[in-house]
């Protein structure tokens, strides 16, 4: 049984010092509360995916909230050497206002490198686990996106060899790593995209998201590496999934474990050099568990669609698997039999590569709301 201790109270603001570690609990809706997560190492790990014995850092119910500090892993890789230096000569404009100086570069980062241990074999530096109350097996989480804070003033794309779309050929001249550093415009949400070539910066419209999101596997083979994503989340990589969607996951392990990392500030579907623009941002969580919801794969939403995810290794058999969640979507949301939603996906549903670069590539459908206004269920 938990025993939460009350260490200070200011005003409405509560900071609680429990078995998880120190959080925040702000004032929230009257039927949830709001917790406040911090990148701290002790709520971190990199590479890997948390486990089914992780320790949880905090403990909602379903319906509460988390404002959730995330860290990028782009800039403190150890191919990317020096963080400082990295950011120095990174592609930024010289003349630029929003040149990375080093007291602008996320301490949060700097202690990652510092005192976390990189235990995987992916990049990704991953926020959580948060244990949800009432999440058992069989259930499904629904992970809303309410809103997304970015916390520094710049992002990184990178390439790097045998990685990507094109592996072997790029980077260049067989170069182990290619990087950009982008300057980022918070108020205008844009990015400052510098030509290697002398030719104008190019402004890339920001469209943040977290690309990893997910409950904890209950194979522990699973979690071995952050890479690739799954039937419990993970690494899904799908740009739609920013601020207003939800990502529905089925639940693995009791309490769900709840976790978050990867933040991105714009990426492209395909994703194809290897990173989207990976910055550091604050997203803010509503956590659902839904009890009589079934689902053999995640599943997205956003206001004006439904996202039909498909994963696998083989990109046919993502189709696949897309495809038929689609069909699925519009025979239990719509009452549509699927060889008619099979004919009409051919004629009016877009299916787009989510990403080709984390082992197990995705597909997404994104299926529009409006255009079944006329079958809704009453």
């Amino acid at each position: 049984m938990l025993k939460n201790k009350l260490l200070v109270s200011v005003g409405t603001i509560l900071i609680i010092s429990s078995l998880f570690g120190t959080f925040w609990l702000l004032p929230g809706k009257a039927a949830s509360r709001t917790y406040q997560i911090v990148s701290t190492p002790q709520n971190t790990i990199w590479g890997e995916l948390f486990k089914p014995n992780s320790r949880p850092i905090a403990k909602v119910k379903s319906g509460d909230r988390l404002v959730m500090q995330t860290v990028s892993h782009e800039g403190i890789l150890p191919d990317q050497g020096d963080t400082a230096t990295f950011f120095d000569n990174g592609g930024i404009p010289q003349n630029s206002k929003s040149r990375i100086s080093p007291n602008q570069i996320l301490s949060d980062q700097l202690t990652v490198k510092a005192k976390v241990k990189k235990t995987g074999p992916g990049p990704h530096v991953i926020t959580g686990p948060i244990y949800v109350e009432g999440a058992e097996p069989g259930d499904v989480l629904e992970i809303k996106t309410i809103a997304i804070a970015y916390r520094s003033p710049y992002g990184v794309i990178s390439n790097r060899h045998s990685r990507g779309a094109l592996p072997g050929e790029y980077p260049l001249n067989n170069a182990p790593i290619y990087s950009k550093v982008i300057a980022i415009d918070a108020k205008r949400e844009v990015g400052v995209f510098q030509p290697q070539n002398n030719l104008p910066a190019i402004e890339i419209p920001l469209r943040p998201f977290m690309g990893l999101m997910g409950v904890v596997p209950a194979d522990v083979a699973e979690a071995a590496n952050s890479i690739p994503p799954g039937l419990y989340g993970g690494n899904v990589d799908i740009q739609l999934l920013g601020r207003g969607s939800s990502l529905y996951v089925p639940v693995q392990v009791p309490g769900a474990l709840f976790y978050a990392g990867d933040p991105h500030c714009a990426q492209g579907n395909g994703e194809v050099a290897l990173t989207a623009i990976e910055c550091s941002l604050t997203p803010t969580f509503e956590l659902v568990v839904h009890k009589n919801m079934k689902l053999t794969a995640p599943m997205g939403e956003t206001k004006d669609a439904w996202i039909a995810v498909g994963l696998d290794k083989d990109l046919d058999e993502a189709m696949k698997k897309s495809v038929r969640e689609y069909l699925q979507i519009a025979d239990e949301k719509y009452g549509m039999t699927k060889q008619d939603a099979l004919m009409l996906g051919s004629a009016a549903i877009d299916f787009d590569v989510s990403q080709v670069v984390d082992i197990v590539k995705g597909i997404h459908g994104t299926i529009p709301k409006q255009m079944f206004r006329s079958l809704e269920k009453t």
